[in-house]
């Protein structure tokens, strides 16, 4: 019989995964990747009525070059990748570019958010290939407050009808809500309910004074917590981690569902940040609020190595910003001029 330390030694060992620090000695392990900045829907806090005009598809990376950055940031330690958009299914062969992506080496988990209109028909094919979650994004459940925030036709029971099919199937469900001052307030206790019934995690997100959400006024995340708690009993925080994002999440004691708030402005969590975003253009954006960020897609198409590219990524994670400058006050909060649909939110 082998003794402890030989038992110990029989054993094959396990690569420790790698740590990429910002200068801060933030540990960076997670990325939203958006792949197109196109979108079905034109959300109030979003998008205008009329869209406005989306980047050349010179300029958008292409399946195989987002694959190969991608691959280089698991190499570094970016083990987690959210998929957005936009409207991530509106690029044509998303699906496969999400299998590809569970596929690389490094990489942990793959999570998709998306408006929930045109994924049906890939979630089977999704969840077999070993998509973890999926967040849908859902400001209303009644067709009149749908429409008004997303001014789509798509029918409510659409959007619940696919969640409920991920659930079958397996994922995690989470509901993405941003509160919206006059729009939405009627609908957050029926989204909650419905979320916390089937054992789904609800996160309120905080209206953010960005693009076209700057003509909007948000709703304060105390009052709806108060809300909530007067509907459905005490919140009680949760101390373990429910996900790579920042929510601070709470759970009901005759629920098994969880709600999280998002509060980028009143709950700033800039401290415990722990992502970059790769936008489709190929830009890696280290912080939503600044300008922060490198480009990759000329090194990528003028020939770099992949070590170098490696070297690139480390170097503009290094010069992370400590953290966001957003404002409550409108006339200070244009900081970036960017568009969420074009960052992946």
């Amino acid at each position: 019989m082998a003794t402890s330390a030989e038992s110990n030694f029989l054993k094959t060992p396990q690569a420790e995964a790698p740590q990429l620090l910002d200068g801060f000695g933030r540990v960076i392990n997670y990325a939203r990747v958006s792949l197109t900045d196109r979108c079905n829907f034109r959300c109030l806090y979003c998008m205008p009525q009329g869209g406005r005009p989306f980047i050349p598809h010179e300029r958008i990376l292409h399946h195989e070059e987002m694959l190969r950055l991608c691959a280089r940031m698991a190499e570094l330690g970016i083990s987690s990748y959210k998929i957005t958009g936009g409207e991530p299914l509106c690029r044509k062969d998303a699906a496969i570019f999400i299998k590809q992506l569970i596929a690389l080496p490094g990489v942990r988990e793959v999570s998709l958010t998306t408006n929930g209109s045109l994924i049906a028909p890939q979630l089977e094919d999704l969840a077999a290939h070993g998509l973890k979650s999926v967040t849908f994004s859902l400001d209303a459940m009644t067709p009149e407050a749908l429409r008004r925030v997303t001014r789509s036709d798509t029918p409510p029971g659409e959007i619940l009808a696919s969640m409920d099919l991920a659930a079958a199937l397996g994922l995690r469900v989470k509901i993405n809500t941003v509160l919206l001052k006059g729009l939405n307030d009627a609908e957050l206790v029926p989204l909650t309910r419905y979320a916390l019934e089937r054992g789904w995690h609800i996160r309120f997100i905080e209206l953010m004074p960005v693009g076209e959400g700057k003509q909007f006024a948000g709703i304060a995340p105390e009052e709806v917590f108060r809300n909530i708690e007067a509907q459905f009993g005490q919140l009680s925080p949760v101390s373990r981690k429910t996900g790579n994002g920042p929510a601070v999440m709470y759970s009901l004691e005759s629920y098994p569902g969880l709600v999280g708030f998002i509060a980028a402005l009143s709950g700033r969590f800039c401290a415990s940040c722990n992502r970059v975003r790769l936008v489709s253009t190929g830009f890696l954006k280290t912080c939503l609020c600044h300008e922060a960020g490198i480009d990759l897609r000329g090194p990528l198409r003028e020939g770099a190595s992949d070590a170098k590219l490696t070297q690139i990524i480390r170097d503009a994670v290094s010069q992370k910003p400590q953290g966001h400058v957003f404002s409550f006050d409108k006339a200070k909060a244009d900081v970036a001029g960017f568009n969420m649909n074009s960052v992946g939110g």
